[in-house]
Parts: structure tokens; C-alpha cells; sequence
């Protein structure tokens, strides 16, 4: 497999987009949140400054001034550490009690921003209101609330990053290993390539779709080697039933340039040109197949008469059949005298030709060949039978294998065309 960069991988391609994706996605959630926390935060201060507000009030409806002022010196702590602020002004806007005198505080809530005084700086939220002819103001610190959303913040920032992390470092190892896989299917094809056509896909346990697809490609080099096993043996099964004609070709040719007068000639010459004959039957026959295969003669296609075409033939070879000491007969049914297709006369008629001669051929004298035409589920089936020795179970389907035949020798006449159904 060739070295390519790790960025150019699908898999780290594929895993950045989704890491994108649900980072954005994560992003977003990650503010919703942080939102809805920094709002349940200020809910809660503002919560805590009417707290505080409230005791020192139930402190005044109970005591008046001086219980108001007592709750507030109770507070003495948080005032020191500048927690919370408190001003408790009579009506003169004198400051009775508090830890530090807030002026131009509007009246309800309201956010304190830190002064040049305040040590450490920070901002406070505000809550005034009157108790009856005397003005209380209190604040609490936002040191709290802040130092919680920073929390928040940073927890959202950590997470964020692992899994950022995690999603790169899982890609990258996802990426790795579908490299690996594919860098052994890549030596697995280059063996198929160099003529290995057994070698097949590593398939792994996962059964994921890379799996699928090694399947697939297994199926396909199979059939291929198949194809490719199918098309030597039809070499060479071609050069067994060349290699004889081209020899008595040789052979008569041979004795017919050393005959002395023509006429001894001319009976070897005849000879040679029907050995010559059945070479292009041979050759004719492999370009019917090819141009079949290829659909250049399905140009020649009709709607073709099959019952008509299969009487015809029986008309024309019954006395031939006769004659080698053989019965033909054609099986006539009333149901199937108009029975059409769709396809090229001239191969249908070669192909029952070839038929029959295959039942004469291997037939005794005294056999009986049988023709026909049935429709069966919508389809014509053309029917040549006998009652010679058939075909054995084991090579039945076999002999649907182009160039097949029984005889492994080849040594009588025949190419392995039209023989599947010769003794049905």
C-alpha cells in the first residue's frame, strides 16, 4: 500500500468531522449550562441578601431600632471580613449602625461595583428598602457566586478538553488500524494481481462493513478464479479438439501434394476441406458465444415461433434419424402450437440441431428421440429426449459448463455446445 499522509485517512477524516460535530454540539451544551448555573447563582445571592435583610426586619417588628441594630453587631465576623455591608440610616440620613455608609443606592436591588476603598475590590449586590421612618440597605459579597461559576467554567473547559482528547486519540487509533486492514488488503490484491487468484480478504471478527465488503470481494475473486480456471480448461480443451483436425489436415494435405495425378488428388483435397470445416465450426462457434455474452447479436433478437421452428426440424432430420437406425418423434401439444419467444431463430435452430445429433451420437441402434415444445410457469421449454444411458447425477450440472464433456479423452467428434440436454 502506498505511504500516504495519517490527514488524508478516512477514518481521521471521518472521526474529526464527528469530533467537530458533537465538540460544537458539546459546546453548546456546555453553555446552556454554564448559563443555567450562573442564573441559579444569582438567584441564590439575591436569595441571600433578602435572608439577611429579613432577620434584622423580624428583628425590628419585634424590638424596634435597638434589635434591628443588635442583629446587625451580631453579624460582627462577616462585617470585618467585608462579606456583607450594612447601613442603617435614620430619617436624617445618619448612619446608626453598619460597616460602611452606602449612599445613592436605589431603592430594591441593585449591584455595587468595588471602590478604591474596598480591600480586596469586589462588587456586591445591593438590597434597600425602609423600615418605617428608617432606611436599611444590605449587600452580600459576589466573591462566592464567582468563585462557583469559575468552577463551573473551568470543570466545562476540562471537560470539553477530554473529550477532545479522546476523540482525537480514538481516531487516530481507529485510523491506524483500518490502515492496517487496509494495507493487508492492499497485499492481498496485489498477489491476486500477480496470478495468486486463491488469495482472499482477511476477514476479522468484528464482522463490521469493511467485513461486509471483503465478503463481497472474496465472492467476486472466487467467481473470477472460477472464470479464469473455466477459461484455461476451455483452452486447452480447444487445443485437444484442434490438435487432431490440424493433424489430418497436415496429414492430407501432405499426401495430396505428393500424389502423382490429379485425380488421386481430389478426394484428399475434399478430405482437407472438411477437416478445414469443422475447424471454423469450432471457431464459429466461440464468436456465437462471445457475440452472445457480449449482446452484439442480440440485435438480431425477433419473436420467434419456437413450436413452428422445432416441427420444422423434426420434418428435416426425422429421415436422417431414421436412417442411422434411430427413431425421432415430435411430442405434439394441442396447448402449445403458438408458443413465442423472443430471441435469434438461427441460434434456437442450432442448438435443437445439435441436440438431436448429441442423441444420435450417443444412442444405440434401436433408440428412441423425442422432441417437443411446453410451456411451463410462463416460460417455453424445448424438450429433447431419448432412451439412451443419460447422464450420470454427479455431472448433470457440470455439463451446463461450456466446453464440457463426459468423454475426458475427446476423442470423438464434438465440442461441448448444446449437450446438457441430449439424454434427458
Amino acid at each position: 500500500m502506498a505511504s500516504a499522509s495519517i490527514t488524508r485517512s478516512t477514518s481521521i477524516r471521518l472521526a474529526a468531522f464527528y469530533i467537530s460535530l458533537f465538540l460544537l454540539s458539546f459546546l453548546g451544551a456546555n453553555a446552556v449550562g454554564y448559563n443555567m448555573v450562573a442564573s441559579y447563582l444569582y438567584e441564590r445571592l439575591d436569595s441571600n441578601v433578602m435572608e439577611r435583610f429579613r432577620e434584622i426586619e423580624t428583628a425590628y417588628d419585634k424590638n424596634g431600632i435597638d434589635g434591628a441594630a443588635a442583629m446587625i453587631r451580631s453579624h460582627g465576623p462577616a462585617i470585618r471580613g467585608q462579606e456583607t455591608l450594612y447601613t442603617l440610616k435614620d430619617s436624617g440620613d445618619t448612619v446608626l449602625v453598619g460597616n460602611i455608609d452606602m449612599v445613592d443606592v436605589p431603592p430594591g436591588f441593585s449591584t455595587r461595583a468595588p471602590t478604591s476603598h474596598d480591600k480586596p475590590p469586589t462588587n456586591y449586590r445591593l438590597y434597600r428598602r425602609n423600615l418605617d421612618q428608617y432606611d436599611l440597605t444590605v449587600g452580600v459579597s459576589y466573591d462566592d457566586t464567582n468563585r462557583l461559576r469559575w468552577i463551573a467554567l473551568v470543570s466545562f473547559g476540562w471537560a470539553t478538553a477530554i473529550v477532545l482528547a479522546a476523540g482525537l486519540g480514538g481516531g487516530a487509533i481507529l485510523a491506524f488500524r483500518t490502515r492496517r486492514r487496509i494495507a493487508r488488503f492492499s497485499e492481498a490484491m496485489k498477489a491476486v494481481g500477480a496470478g495468486a487468484l486463491a488469495t482472499r480478504l482477511p476477514i476479522s471478527r468484528r464482522h463490521d462493513d469493511i467485513d461486509a465488503l471483503a465478503i463481497e470481494v472474496n465472492d467476486a475473486l472466487g467467481q473470477l478464479q472460477a472464470s479464469v480456471a473455466a477459461m484455461t480448461q476451455v483452452t486447452t480443451d480447444i487445443a485437444h479438439d484442434l490438435k487432431t483436425p490440424i493433424g489430418r489436415l497436415y496429414l492430407t494435405l501432405e499426401a495430396a501434394s505428393e500424389s502423382r495425378d490429379q485425380a488421386s488428388a481430389l478426394p484428399l483435397i475434399e478430405r482437407a476441406m472438411n477437416e478445414v470445416a469443422r475447424i471454423t465450426a469450432t471457431f464459429e462457434g466461440l464468436l456465437r458465444i462471445s457475440q452472445i455474452e457480449s449482446g452484439a447479436r442480440r440485435s438480431r433478437f425477433a419473436k420467434v415461433n419456437l413450436t413452428a421452428l422445432v416441427r420444422d426440424i423434426d420434418d428435416i432430420y426425422r429421415d436422417i434419424v431414421e436412417d442411422s437406425g434411430r427413431s425421432l418423434r415430435f411430442s405434439d401439444d394441442k396447448r402449445n402450437s403458438s408458443a413465442f419467444v423472443w430471441g435469434d431463430a438461427d441460434l434456437l435452430k442450432q442448438m435443437c440441431v445439435n441436440l438431436i445429433v448429441n442423441a444420435m451420437r450417443h444412442t444405440q441402434a434401436g433408440a428412441r428421440i423425442v422432441v417437443g415444445v411446453r410451456i411451463r410457469g410462463g416460460s417455453c421449454v424445448v424438450i429433447v429426449g431419448d432412451n439412451g444411458p443419460g447422464i450420470p447425477e454427479l455431472e448433470r450440472q457440470k455439463v451446463f459448463k461450456r466446453f464440457y464433456r463426459l468423454e475426458k479423452s475427446r476423442t470423438t467428434e464434438g465440442t461441448g455446445w448444446g449437450s446438457v440436454s441430449s439424454r434427458r
